[in-house]
């Protein structure tokens, strides 16, 4: 199933042109990543009422071929409802990983840096995971059912995060390093801190309210709260420390924690 908000010409193309059995949905509408998302998954059901897995892969993912059957067998090994990999830019440079369950574990990959290798000599067999960011997560149909489709209502930052959150707590996760997923977003959308235009300020800005209201909205935040005081210094670093700034970090927290997402 390929969810192309638009749709785009090129994604009708590829959809036309690929080897094995592709649909493509076309809400004609923005829906956001969680609704897209939802909405390529309820329809993969309906379709394939008896399916064990959903890959999600964003458009700016890139797996090798035999990334799914390592994420289907770290599923069966430890009994994961939901899966995710490591994450890393073109060069090979490690860009993101799964959150783990242990927050020293956490503290620990933040020193790795971007360092791949040694990020995986921390946890070289994998560990349980928290939450992780959306280009590329398997989840076994009971997990996804569980847990709820992903949000339609946060807008631009954070859903991946409240839906993996969700599944975490409807079933064990895990992070799997031994499989590492070549995440390429475009460079104008990959670095909130790349620019201060008033495009990247709005995002920033509900990026700030969606983890807010995740932490008071998740079943189980887990130590997603400790991340809250550098995201908003963040901000003010990157688009400065002026009145009318600190007001607006008070202002996306006090809406998120009153349960209010960024899209309101």
């Amino acid at each position: 199933m390929v969810c192309d908000n638009g749709p785009d010409g090129a994604t009708v193309e590829a959809a036309k042109q690929s080897s094995i059995p592709c649909e493509l949905l076309s809400p004609g509408k923005n829906l956001g990543f969680g609704g897209g998302l939802a909405s390529a998954g309820q329809h993969a059901l309906e379709k394939f009422p008896n399916l064990s897995h959903l890959l999600v892969v964003d458009d700016d993912a890139v797996l090798a071929s035999q990334d799914l059957e390592k994420l289907l067998t770290s599923a069966r090994q430890h009994s994961a409802g939901s899966v995710a990999p490591f994450l890393i830019d073109a060069t090979g440079k490690l860009q993101e990983v799964p959150e783990p369950v242990s927050w020293p574990l956490a503290r620990a990959f933040r020193s790795a840096g971007q360092d791949l290798q040694k990020a995986r000599l921390l946890a070289p067999n994998g560990y349980p995971m928290a939450w992780c960011i959306g280009p590329c997560l398997l989840v076994d149909q009971g997990t996804w059912l569980r847990a709820g489709p992903p949000r339609s209502d946060m807008l631009a930052f954070g859903d991946d995060v409240e839906f993996s959150l969700r599944l975490s707590a409807a079933s064990p996760a895990w992070a799997e390093p031994s499989v590492t997923v070549v995440h390429a977003p475009p460079h104008a959308t990959s670095n909130l801190s790349s620019s201060t235009d008033a495009t990247h300020y709005r995002k920033f800005s509900i990026l700030l309210q969606n983890l807010a209201f995740i932490c008071v909205a998740s079943p189980r935040p887990r130590h997603l709260p400790l991340y809250l005081p550098g995201n908003a210094k963040r901000f003010l670093q990157t688009f400065g420390f002026s009145p009318k700034n600190v007001m607006e970090v008070a202002r996306r927290y006090l809406k998120g924690f009153l349960g209010i997402p960024g899209s309101r």
